[in-house]
């Protein structure tokens, strides 16, 4: 599962466990992970000193947890898992894709100015 949790975060990049942990002051220093998915019969990670375990019994490999983890909280090497994470504040420019479902264009048949956005300020105050 990958989503939109802010920053650069469409879609949110997949990292191993072992790469995580060992980038955790550099490489990974401004990432956010939003979801631990095992890669194993049992996954485990220790944050702050706490275990948690993710147990495949019941679904498989590919069972996730969504949790919102900073790889600096990361206190031992996690194993049997990867992270679903996005870089927080890094200085680049947007690269995901956005698919509007819904048409603004008001001309040839469009929606007739239905859900078009409001954009607020401007030289008289609001303006839409």
């Amino acid at each position: 599962m990958a989503g939109n949790y802010g920053g650069l975060s469409t879609p949110t990049q997949a990292i191993g466990g072992l790469e995580l942990f060992a980038g955790k002051a550099t490489t990974y220093k401004n990432w956010i992970c939003s979801t631990i998915v095992s890669s194993a019969a049992t996954g485990n990670i220790t944050i702050g000193g706490n275990v948690f375990t993710i147990s495949t019994a019941a679904g498989g490999i590919g069972t996730s947890l969504e949790l919102l983890v900073s790889p600096g909280d990361l206190s031992a090497t996690p194993n049997g898992v990867y992270f679903l994470c996005y870089c927080d504040g890094c200085n680049s420019p947007y690269s995901g894709g956005t698919t509007p479902s819904f048409n603004y264009n008001n001309s040839g048949g469009g929606p007739g100015g239905r859900m078009q956005p409001v954009i607020l300020g401007g030289q008289h105050g609001l303006v839409n």
